[in-house]
């Protein structure tokens, strides 16, 4: 048996909220999946890889509260230009929790810290 990396599930209280974050700060062209009435899920899948965002209340019973301020889960994403993701940052509002020579994390409205690097 072969376990191969599928994708990385997220949960929120405001999935559309944390989509439309994702959207704005990574630039990942998340898709809304579902209809009104029925289950509804935000997501991305290249190369077979897949981020989804999926309603913390709906995806599970045991996801329901999000516990803000959780670094369970964390998300890198490799970036080429530092100063241009900074400049991406300020363009929508985005305050940097940290920042050092190769990273700058943020905080997603779910309170997870998600970095953002160079290498």
């Amino acid at each position: 048996m072969q376990a191969i990396f599928r994708g990385i599930f997220l949960t929120s209280a405001s999935p559309a909220e944390t989509a439309d974050f994702y959207r704005r700060v990574a630039g990942l062209p998340l898709e809304q999946v579902g209809a009104a009435g029925g289950y509804i899920y935000w997501r991305i899948d290249r190369n077979g890889i897949q981020l989804a965002i999926h309603s913390a209340e709906a995806f599970a019973n045991y996801t329901h509260p999000p516990l803000l301020g959780s670094n369970l889960t964390h998300l890198y994403f490799k970036i080429d230009d530092r100063e241009a993701f900074l400049a991406r940052l300020k363009e929508f509002a985005v305050e940097p929790f940290a920042i050092d020579d190769i990273v700058v994390t943020v905080e997603d409205p779910d309170g997870r810290k998600v970095m953002f690097g160079t290498a």
